[in-house]
């Protein structure tokens, strides 16, 4: 292997592990958690060539929105999931567990983790 080919597959090694966003699809969702539990759609490449179905993630939070419609109060929306959404899923640079409290967090070890992931919208 030239030393060319072998840098561009570590790069892409490299790349592939870093989770940044993705879409996935929504096989159940827990309303009163704000919970969902998803599988990715996107597969993580193992080598050159060969590519693996990523894990199904469960627990995932759900963001929920708040808007102002027609100049009106604003209004907190709790977002309503149902199996075979499509939905966009974000991973958090750092561990999310005491940020989701409101607690001011150092960053940790785990970056861009499936652990750390949050529903951010809806496609369809």
């Amino acid at each position: 292997m030239s030393g060319a080919r072998f840098f561009k597959e570590m790069e892409n090694k490299i790349l592939s592990s870093i989770n940044t966003s993705m879409p996935a699809r929504v096989l159940s969702y827990n309303e009163g958690a704000r919970t969902a539990k998803i599988k990715p759609l996107i597969k993580v490449q193992i080598s050159e060539g060969v590519y693996q179905e990523r894990e199904v993630l469960e627990n995932v939070p759900v963001l929920k929105h708040r808007f102002k419609v027609n100049g009106g109060a604003p209004q907190e929306y709790i977002p309503y999931l149902q199996s075979g959404d499509i939905v966009q899923v974000v991973f958090s640079q750092s561990s999310i567990d005491q940020a989701q409290k409101g607690q001011l967090t150092n960053p940790s070890g785990r970056r861009f983790s499936v652990v750390d992931a949050v529903i951010v919208g809806v496609f369809q």
